[in-house]
């Protein structure tokens, strides 16, 4: 059934981009703009007519529209796409809008159950939304009898199950116990999850029998894998981010299913160049295998994580200083992170440890595309930001508001790779990669007749990220993107997200009774 409807899909679009339209009036046009599409390559200044929530036409033609955005000067581009985004509420969203990102996708550490997740942003979400199955989550419900409702980061799931010590991430499941796991996983499958997340970077316990276990699930839902991978490092004799690299390369190649890669610097470091070249081999051999990066040379995780343990200095190259408390903005020594780890294990921290050449490395990859991995902004005692809080006053990541327009502005002013294959990298790559387990996407990231009208308006010569590190900056928002559309409906106008406007959709899998 799976396959029919992503065969019916197809063919539908192919009628969309031969059937000439007879309207000649339109939801909406966008005239004058610098109209660039990555898959046909096409730029040049067109005029894009939309209505029902689709692109109808692109033309040298002038075009009437109920509603008309004059895009002189401007690029206008398939919206972005974040496979990558744990911040998933409202002050979250208006951030990612503001950067550009029209889909918001939490693929790699999911949710469960997948339904909660989808119920909770019904109705009332400014960009698509879209979940896998976090295994993190399923694990945690099984062996700790916690209930994530969704999004364990925001219910509290992940403070509940640790506060009197913990079984999801130091303890390998039971026979028993990996039988209830693997059967809750599929349950989210059946729910629509778009796929299988594996952070296994936070709770290396976890047997690889469970892994191998839960993985085949996804050949049976014709699906795929992601995974954080279970070390961060880039010196023996501890496990490298290239051996937990070769790990989940073995589970995908064993199960026969596609695998995809978060932020590969911010694991592989050092051996990043390493890194990208076994995955090429791997994809010579028939693999399909996605490679994410952000354009930072910082990550972000919480205090408690395994690879902070002792030794990280020798194994992640960087030293306490390299580490700052989100919640104050303080470099930590080892007298402060001692303190914090014992008063707040699951705090966020921002940690410096990425080589410019080695992230620069994987911007340059052919075919590797960004996820921002953007953390929830939070305030000064750790708690969501409220929808209505202003700008700048959410703490955390600055790539959680400014990844995209960053790598735009990366391109203007270091010439990284052509603004095209930026453009790819930003959307198109993404939705490619995912269109055959996810029907949903092959509408997506494109500019074409019969696309979905997520559309990106920027200026190439402004456009900027304007979040850092520094506390009352790390959630400002991005500038130079005066106008996003999301399913054909304006979201931002003069730079400005519209309030009482919700036209995001869930992207979903079909749900299986």
């Amino acid at each position: 059934m799976k396959k029919f409807i992503k065969m019916l899909g197809f063919l539908t679009l192919a009628l969309c981009m031969t059937v000439p339209t007879m309207a000649e009036d339109y939801d909406l046009v966008i005239s004058n703009g610098r109209v660039m599409d990555p898959e046909t390559k096409l730029d040049a200044v067109r005029t894009v007519g939309i209505k029902n929530g689709r692109i109808e036409t692109i033309t040298d033609q002038k075009l009437k529209g109920t509603e008309t955005i004059d895009a002189k000067g401007m690029v206008v581009a398939p919206g972005f796409i974040d496979t990558h985004s744990h911040g998933q509420g409202p002050y979250d969203f208006k951030l990612k809008l503001r950067d550009g990102v029209t889909s918001v996708l939490e693929i790699e550490a999911g949710a469960y159950p997948v339904e909660d997740y989808y119920k909770s942003l019904e109705g009332k979400a400014l960009a698509n939304y879209g979940t896998s199955v976090g295994h993190v989550w399923a694990r945690m419900a099984v062996l700790d009898k916690v209930d994530p409702k969704g999004l364990g980061l925001y219910s509290g799931a992940l403070h509940a199950a640790m506060h009197d010590g913990s079984n999801w991430n130091a303890k390998t499941a039971d026979p028993t116990q990996q039988q209830a796991i693997v059967a809750a996983v599929e349950k989210g499958l059946r729910q629509g999850g778009l796929g299988i997340g594996f952070p296994i970077g936070y709770y290396t316990a976890v047997g690889n029998p469970e892994i191998m276990a839960v993985s085949a699930m996804a050949k049976r839902y014709d699906s795929f894998i992601t995974t954080h991978v279970r070390f961060l490092a880039q010196a023996p004799p501890t496990g490298t981010g290239y051996l937990g690299m070769e790990e989940f390369l073995a589970v995908a190649k064993v199960n026969e299913v596609p695998l995809l890669m978060h932020h590969l610097p911010s694991n592989c470091l050092g051996l990043t160049p390493e890194c990208l070249e076994t995955l090429d081999e791997a994809r010579q051999t028939g693999m399909k295998i996605g490679t994410e990066f952000y354009p930072y040379t910082a990550g972000s995780n919480i205090l408690s994580a395994d690879y902070l343990k002792p030794g990280f200095q020798e194994r992640m190259g960087m030293d306490y200083k390299d580490i700052m408390w989100v919640k104050t903005g303080e470099m930590l020594t080892k007298e402060t992170f001692e303190k914090y780890l014992k008063e707040d294990p699951n705090g966020f921290v921002i940690m410096h440890h990425i080589k410019e050449e080695d992230m620069l490395a994987a911007f340059r990859h052919p075919g590797t595309w960004i996820g921002s991995d953007g953390m929830p902004f939070t305030d000064s005692s750790g708690k969501p930001m409220s929808p209505d809080a202003p700008y700048g006053e959410g703490n955390g990541h600055p790539r959680g508001a400014g990844a995209y327009a960053k790598a735009l502005r990366m391109i203007r002013e270091q010439n990284v790779v052509p603004l095209m294959e930026a453009l790819a990298k930003m959307s198109y790559y993404q939705a490619k990669w995912l269109e055959d387990m996810v029907p949903d996407l092959r509408y997506r990231g494109r500019m074409q007749p019969g696309a979905v009208a997520d559309i990106t308006i920027f200026d190439p010569e402004t456009v900027r990220d304007n979040a850092d590190f520094t506390i009352g900056k790390q959630s400002l928002p991005s500038t130079g993107i005066p106008y996003v559309i999301v399913n054909g409906t304006v979201v931002v106008k003069d730079s400005k997200v519209l309030k009482g406007v919700y036209p995001g959709k869930p992207i979903r899998n079909p749900i299986i009774n």
